[in-house]
């Protein structure tokens, strides 16, 4: 195989992952990126995503390109049958291929849970929103999930009838006449602090020996420890274990997140994210020394095991305030650059130019620490935030009620690590 440094890479993605082709770029030769939503009308504000950064190539249309490039990158779900076709060409292409489907439709990724023999959670399957009200009107604390349409609706935690009513008026004008044919999983909650999690990547169902042990305070905050796979807790071991047979078959090669609630002997698998994880992919991409020699052996069908450059990482997503149709303009030092792994948005007058979205208005992207003990990592991580510009925050402060979970983690024999943790106090002061 050619060297890494010799490669030119094609990364096939809308945006969400573009931190992932300029981490391939402090690598590779030549990084092409191509940005596959082109609407009949196209949009100044999803078109610009891309432009202006020094390290990658901007393309409309990669085929005329495809005798130039050595390896196909599709970090994101979606676009198996692409990635089948270009692999039937003798392409390398890191990706989930077929093996997405279990993130697309939940209720196959629930059926596969049963079909493995892991615990699978309580749920309801409701068709349409009519339904959906008369199911909800007397229920507390339950979460909401649609299969396949993550752009019209994430994870929403049903409060009950009196404080959320208003969402299904909302959701009603968001799917328009199609809100009757949406088939909605509604689970109750599970009653258990312990959420863990483990984030890795997999080549043809075979695993790494190193790997990251996690906690995530949902969207917002994330820290990470570089554990060895023998070592993980069980209940994440046995996902893995459990797992191998189908990604194998469908030869998926890309990163994989798993987020598992313990509740007494039971651990329910609650997503799998056939991609990189949001938070997680930055960490693996700093961690990782050899990130890109990972992706283009795996693209191969070769599991390399990763070199850490340290032994922690803490996530921190950043926000502005800025409305849903308004532009976000960011300058920052040269110090952050590489700290700070920005989604979706372009490099125009030296400031990061993020446009409009519709979903996911004012969240820019990670802030992101390595560091050799839990301690040092909070501190860089305290530091880069303190050097963001007026009118961004990173949500360090939410790292509080990780440390809380991390300790009652360890108190249930489910250690993330054997280093000693911050006090929840460290993170909001000083010292």
């Amino acid at each position: 195989m050619k060297s890494v440094s010799d490669l030119t890479v094609l990364v096939h993605d809308s945006g969400l992952f573009l931190p992932f082709a300029r981490r391939m770029a402090e690598q590779a030769k030549r990084v092409i990126w191509c940005n596959p939503d082109r609407r009949s009308f196209p949009s100044l504000k999803q078109g610009c995503i891309g432009d202006g950064f020094e390290d990658i190539e901007i393309t409309l249309d990669f085929w005329p390109l495809l005798k130039e490039i050595d390896l196909v990158c599709f970090p994101d779900i979606g676009h198996a049958g692409l990635q089948l076709h270009l692999e039937e060409m003798g392409m390398p292409v890191w990706g989930s291929r077929g093996g997405d489907s279990i993130e697309i439709n939940r209720e196959k990724f629930l059926g596969m849970l049963k079909e493995v023999g892991l615990d699978v959670p309580e749920y309801t399957v409701v068709v349409g929103l009519g339904e959906l009200m008369d199911h909800l009107r007397d229920l507390e604390d339950q979460y909401i999930k649609v299969s396949r349409w993550r752009g019209d609706m994430e994870t929403t935690h049903w409060r009950n009838w009196a404080m959320d009513q208003g969402w299904l008026d909302w959701l009603a004008v968001n799917l328009g006449p199609c809100k009757e044919h949406v088939r909605f999983l509604v689970f109750p909650a599970i009653d258990t602090p312990l959420e863990i999690g483990g984030d890795t990547y997999g080549v043809d169902g075979n695993w790494p020996k190193i790997m990251l042990s996690g906690i995530e305070s949902k969207d917002t905050t994330y820290f990470g420890a570089v554990t060895e796979r023998e070592k993980m807790p069980e209940q994440i071991k046995a996902v893995l274990e459990a797992f191998s047979p189908f990604l194998a078959k469908n030869r998926y090669r890309n990163q994989w997140s798993m987020e598992v609630r313990v509740k007494d002997d039971l651990a329910f698998f609650i997503d799998a994210t056939c991609r990189g994880g949001m938070p997680s992919s930055a960490s693996q991409q700093l961690l990782w020394e050899n990130f890109a020699e990972i992706v283009w052996a795996g693209a191969n069908g070769e599991l390399v095991d990763p070199v850490p450059a340290a032994k922690f990482s803490i996530e921190a997503m950043v926000t502005t305030k800025t409305g849903k149709d308004c532009w976000d303009i960011v300058q920052i030092p040269k110090s952050l650059e590489r700290g700070v792994r920005f989604s979706n948005c372009a490099f125009m007058d030296g400031c990061y130019v993020f446009p409009p979205d519709e979903n996911h208005s004012g969240e820019l992207g990670w802030l992101c620490a390595i560091g050799d003990t839990p301690r040092q990592t909070l501190e860089a991580a305290k530091e880069l935030a303190d050097q963001l510009p007026d009118g961004c925050d990173a949500n360090i402060e939410n790292l509080v009620g990780l440390i809380k979970e991390i300790d009652e983690a360890e108190k249930q024999n489910i250690p993330l690590t054997t280093e000693p943790m911050p006090e929840p106090a460290e993170v909001i002061t000083d010292e």
